[in-house]
């Protein structure tokens, strides 16, 4: 059984993002939302709520409104209760409304003989009075007329908001149906939800629409409580801004009272009687309009619980998508920071991203609290990972590039990487063209000069040499003592690896020429010659080695025969002899045979080249 490979120092980083992304959805999903994730929710949902309202009116609520014209035709606010009274009592009578809502508060009492009539018609009709709670918690709270208590006790399996104060009505009376219209501004003051009950002193008191749907004697229940809404961990419900106040049929009050009003438009339907005068301000900012009469945030309300009363159960968005969405992002990123690149990876991020916009926006299928979920660890991967593979792979280049200086300039090196990746330096088998050379009588040269100068011209002669190498963009593979291999073809792919090798060759030549002719100093007055064989082959080119140390290099019989073309070119006489494969592939490069010979350590002989007379005058000039 092999050894278990030890995970990198990145690859335990990624496993560590990969825990605290998970530990950070799994933290949210349950509940706990810091107000950056709280934003971030609210700006999508927002969003969505605002494009993807319903484009026809509803039809089983209509607003009577006590708008500014009504205002001015009958009289500044309060109006005498036995106006509201006679309002109420055209709706039942007149226009057959089925339920009629009044968002209007009555704290204090007035005319006993106008509170009673409204009280009259309360007892007689399904109308439903308004009252609101103090959820601030403050130690002073208001205390405004009575509360109306509901006509049958209230239970929840949940904890609802707890008030400690109210503005109730000017009545106390269990036959009159009564419920809250306490919405839950959030910190950015915005209403985007609604208790469906509120606590006061130890008894529970609806909300406003569920009372006008389910106070009439004569509407079913069909099985349903209030306890069986879908509240969210506050015991709040999200307000579903299905419609918005163009959705819904508005009535002016004063067409009601003059009997003007279609019929048609009122006829068996639920009446909220809400306000949207300026003087009166009864708005609040809302997710589809920063100024929104209250009255459509109960109609909105009401039209959700129709909804439900109809199709048997309430529409609320899915949990389960988001959470599976989000399980799914984390380990896809997971694997594909491990294994893909960074441009495959950071498209699919983008891809992903568009794909959850494009189902969270644009349908109703997602739970509000949850549609920022499955975004969470794309923003954990972008913004912690991302920036440590980054760094890594920098790291990774850096050490990359110092590792395989040796072979070639850093520019080549790059564009290896750009090319192939980090993997470009691993075995593989290359057709490449090899070139050894050899200062000749380097041993004569040893004992005709001191330690010192032997190191100082053997520096400055390999370091011209090795400039060939890299002009011509070879890769320098080692050297040997006083000689160099290199060779074209791999890492970076090279079409015309031959001509390349016969160019690095002829540079070697000119270099020593001009290093001879101008009398260097370091050479001591002794002149340097060098012996260049190049072949062309097949060979596997890649770092090789022992498992503690390795090095790029090439290894086959195209570089053995490189290695005895420059041995066999002393005795040629010749300084620069070329293989038979070489020969053949050369474009720029005017070649003759010199002789078929059998060279060191082969069996069978082979065609020797060299080069003719005008060739290095070509090189040279061409």
């Amino acid at each position: 059984m092999g050894a278990i490979a030890r995970p990198s120092r990145l690859d335990c980083v990624r496993l560590a993002i990969f825990g605290l992304t998970a530990l950070l959805s799994v933290l949210l999903a349950t509940g706990w939302q810091p107000e950056p994730y709280e934003r971030l929710a609210f700006t999508l949902d927002d969003w969505r709520q605002g494009h993807t309202k319903a484009q026809r009116p509803d039809t089983r609520v209509t607003l009577v409104d006590i708008d500014e014209h009504s205002l001015d035709v009958i009289g500044p606010w309060p109006w005498p209760r036995a106006l509201i009274a006679r309002l109420a009592q055209t709706l039942f009578d007149r226009f057959h409304a089925k339920t009629v809502g009044l968002d209007i508060l009555f704290p204090e009492a007035s005319n006993p003989k106008d509170d009673e009539a409204l009280l009259t018609i309360a007892r007689h009709y399904p109308l439903v009075f308004a009252q609101a709670f103090d959820l601030s918690h403050n130690r002073v709270a208001a205390r405004a007329g009575h509360v109306g208590a509901p006509r049958d006790p209230v239970t929840v399996p949940w904890n609802p908001p707890v008030a400690t104060g109210f503005v109730g009505n000017f009545f106390e009376d269990p036959a009159v149906c009564t419920g809250h219209v306490t919405p839950i501004a959030e910190f950015d003051g915005v209403v985007r939800a609604m208790p469906p009950v509120i606590r006061y002193a130890g008894t529970l008191y609806p909300m406003f629409g569920w009372q006008m749907l389910h106070c009439a004697d004569h509407v079913p229940s069909h099985g349903q409580s209030v306890a069986s809404l879908p509240v969210d961990s506050r015991g709040t419900v999200r307000i579903p801004f299905r419609h918005g106040s163009q959705s819904f049929d508005a009535i002016p009050a004063l067409q009601v009272l003059t009997g003007a009003a279609p019929v048609d438009l009122l006829r068996e339907r639920y009446v909220i009687v809400g306000s949207s005068a300026l003087g009166l301000t009864d708005h609040i900012a809302t997710p589809v309009d920063a100024w929104l009469p209250a009255a459509v945030v109960h109609a909105e309300m009401l039209t959700w619980l129709l909804d439900a009363q109809m199709g048997g159960t309430y529409a609320s968005g899915s949990a389960l998508l988001p959470l599976a969405w989000t399980a799914v992002t984390i380990v896809l990123f997971a694997v594909l920071f491990r294994r893909s690149r960074a441009l495959t990876t950071l498209l699919a991020l983008v891809m992903t991203i568009s794909a959850w916009l494009a189902v969270a926006l644009l349908t109703p299928l997602v739970a509000a609290d949850l549609i920022a979920l499955p975004l969470v660890p794309v923003a954990m991967f972008i913004i912690v990972q991302a920036p440590v593979e980054w760094i890594s792979s920098q790291a990774t280049l850096r050490s990359f590039e110092q590792r395989f200086s040796r072979y070639l300039p850093p520019t080549v090196v790059r564009e290896i990487v750009r090319r192939h990746g980090l993997t470009a330096f691993q075995p593989e088998r290359r057709h490449i063209s090899v070139l050894f050379v050899d200062i000749e009588g380097y041993t004569r040269l040893a004992e005709q000069m001191t330690p010192e100068q032997l190191v100082a011209m053997t520096e400055l002669v390999l370091t011209r040499l090795t400039c060939c190498v890299r002009d011509t963009e070879g890769t320098l593979d080692k050297y040997i003592g006083d000689a160099i291999m290199a060779f074209w073809g791999a890492p970076l792919e090279q079409a015309d690896h031959p001509d390349r090798a016969m160019d690095c060759a002829l540079a070697m030549l000119e270099e020593l020429k001009a290093l001879n002719n101008a009398q260097e100093p370091l050479l001591a007055g002794q002149m340097v010659r060098a012996r260049i064989g190049i072949n062309t082959g097949s060979a596997v080119v890649g770092e090789l080695g022992s498992t503690t140390r390795q090095s790029y290099t090439a290894i086959g019989d195209a570089i053995n025969v490189a290695s005895r073309l420059q041995d066999y070119a002393k005795v040629a006489g010749t300084d620069l002899l070329v293989g038979e494969e070489t020969a053949k592939a050369v474009t720029r490069h005017n070649l003759r045979p010199y002789a078929q010979a059998t060279l060191r350590g082969r069996v069978a002989p082979e065609m020797l080249y060299v080069l003719s007379e005008d060739t290095a005058v070509l090189a040279k000039h061409g």
